[in-house]
């Protein structure tokens, strides 16, 4: 079923791709800083792939590797509301944190945005109850903002070719990736589950990412029914993780688990979208609409 982008976010799109490039973010708030590296996904307006996903009208930033226990310690140790389950985190250093809750991922994704876990694209009341997510009005506040990539724009970061020219079977291609080599899975059934690996060990994907494809499963913004109308229902999962065989790490493959899981086999990686006005905006104001257009993030 097709899962179109549930966030609202209306802009208007400007830009013309150009050969994707990596930049970098050190994000800081109080005394807490992190950096993610981070890849262009261009191409605005591409059409969807077969399966209905993949088409995005605007360019953004995806995080080029999925977020480490490093950064997931860093954060919640600077701000208490992040984690509100009772799972701990299985892994360390550049291993990729996990036991997230889509909750808790989204929280992570609001601090990085305003410093605050509770404020930002993803609406939570003041006790932590999860409400909305509302990326205009955030971006209108912030100019970027940090967000889980909806279902499109993670299935068009990991399976949309670098030159644009149409979708593959895997983030690294058309050919079966190697296990082991290529991505963290489980080469055949009944052979060992493995462990996760450090984020960026195996092979560069389509668009210079890292384990869209195996070694966990990411979260996405997205609901698994295509519209997110109730805060507690079922949302939409990617990429596989190392205990499983490779039919997981295709593009047909997707699961729906319940927003509040915490599973040793789940994190997340994270979009950035940067909102500037368009330079012929005060025309279109005078029609009652803003356009905006996406700015890249450079080096």
């Amino acid at each position: 079923m097709k899962n179109p982008s549930i966030s609202g976010f209306t802009a208007c799109i400007c830009l013309i791709h150009a050969c994707s490039s990596a930049s970098a973010a050190v994000i800081s708030h109080g005394d807490t800083s992190i950096e993610i590296a981070f890849v262009d996904i261009g191409y605005a307006d591409n059409n969807a792939d077969t399966s209905g996903f993949g088409s995005v009208a605007y360019d953004y930033l995806i995080s080029k590797y999925e977020i480490t226990s490093n950064d997931w310690l860093a954060v919640t140790t600077a701000d208490s509301d992040i984690e509100t389950g009772s799972a701990s985190d299985p892994h360390n250093g550049l291993q990729p944190t996990s036991e997230v809750s889509w909750y808790e991922a989204a929280k992570f994704a609001n601090w990085l945005t305003s410093g605050d876990a509770l404020s930002g694209a993803y609406k939570f009341s003041d006790s932590n109850t999860f409400i909305s997510v509302d990326r205009d009005s955030a971006a209108d506040i912030y100019q970027t903002i940090y967000v889980l990539p909806t279902e499109d724009e993670w299935y068009k970061a990991a399976y949309y070719k670098s030159d644009g020219s149409g979708y593959t079977a895997y983030a690294t291609g058309d050919t079966i990736p190697v296990s082991g080599t290529d991505a963290n899975y489980r080469a055949t059934v009944g052979s060992p589950a493995g462990a996760a690996w450090s984020v960026g060990d195996g092979t560069e994907e389509n668009n210079g990412t890292y384990d869209m494809g195996g070694n966990i499963w990411e979260w996405t913004e997205s609901a698994y029914d295509g519209e997110l109308n109730d805060p507690d229902e079922i949302r939409a999962l990617r990429g596989g993780y190392y205990g499983n065989i490779l039919q997981s790490l295709r593009s047909d493959k997707r699961i729906g688990p319940a927003p509040d899981g915490e599973v040793f086999s789940t994190g997340f990686r994270l979009a950035s979208i940067s909102i500037v006005p368009e330079p012929s905006s005060t025309a279109l104001l005078s029609l009652g609409s803003l356009a905006v257009f996406m700015r890249r993030r450079r080096d």
